[in-house]
Formats: structure tokens, C-alpha cells, sequence
């Protein structure tokens, strides 16, 4: 049952509590942990974000196209281009937060023309220059 602060059942949440101890013990983290994990949290984003959204790639693939910038085999351009925007996006989004940065309209259309650059449609641009 959901306590009523969270919508996380509380054993869930106690199960963090307790991985965020363990991982507060090894503070600070080295600096090449920190980059491997911030690596895997953005490749896991960019994968599974895109797989909701009916994207074909495999974890691995998706790996391959962010790191390697392979093309895979029987794949789309839009595909592809999902997955790299997204990441980007991403490092934007990351970048945004260092900075403190306000969240405010243009940011979030900033977010959006990289997460959809070179996906639209001339139609679906006229419609979205229009509006804005």
C-alpha cells in the first residue's frame, strides 16, 4: 500500500533508502565510476524511452549507434536518429541542470528540436513554426 507522501509502496522505499546508504558509504565516488554510471543512466534512458515508443533497436544496437556510431542493418534513418537525439537531449537536459538554468518555454523547445531533429515532417514543421 502507497504511504500517503509517495506514490512508492513504503517496502520499495525502504529498499532504496537502504542502496543509498550503501552507496553514501563509498563517498565520493571516483570519478571514473561516476562517468561509467552517468554513461549506463544515459544509454538505459535512451533505450528504453524509445523502445515505449515502439523503437526497434536492442540495448546493444542502441550501445553501438551512441558509442560506436555504427548504423545498424535493417534499421530506419528515424531509428537512429531517435536514438542520438535522444541521447542528446539528454546531455542538454544535464547541462541545463548544472547551470541552474530556468525551465521555461524556450528550454523545453529547445529540448524538443533536439529531440526531433531531422524526424519531421515539411507539414508537421509548418504546423509547429506556426504555433510557436
Amino acid at each position: 500500500m502507497p504511504d500517503s507522501d509517495t506514490l512508492i509502496r513504503s517496502d520499495l522505499l525502504e529498499k532504496i533508502q537502504r542502496k543509498k546508504e550503501r552507496l553514501d558509504a563509498h563517498r565520493p565516488l571516483p570519478e571514473s565510476a561516476v562517468g561509467k554510471l552517468r554513461d549506463e543512466l544515459r544509454l538505459l534512458h535512451t533505450y528504453h524511452s524509445n523502445a515505449i515508443e515502439g523503437n526497434t533497436l536492442t540495448l546493444q544496437e542502441t550501445k553501438l549507434v551512441l558509442e560506436e556510431g555504427i548504423t545498424i542493418g535493417g534499421k530506419s534513418v528515424r531509428e537512429h536518429l531517435e536514438a542520438t537525439n535522444l541521447a542528446e537531449a539528454y546531455d542538454l537536459i544535464e547541462a541545463i541542470a548544472k547551470d541552474k538554468r530556468e525551465i521555461d518555454h524556450t528550454t523545453i523547445q529547445q529540448i524538443h528540436e533536439v529531440v526531433v531533429r531531422g524526424m519531421m515532417t515539411k507539414y508537421e514543421l509548418f504546423v509547429y513554426f506556426s504555433i510557436i
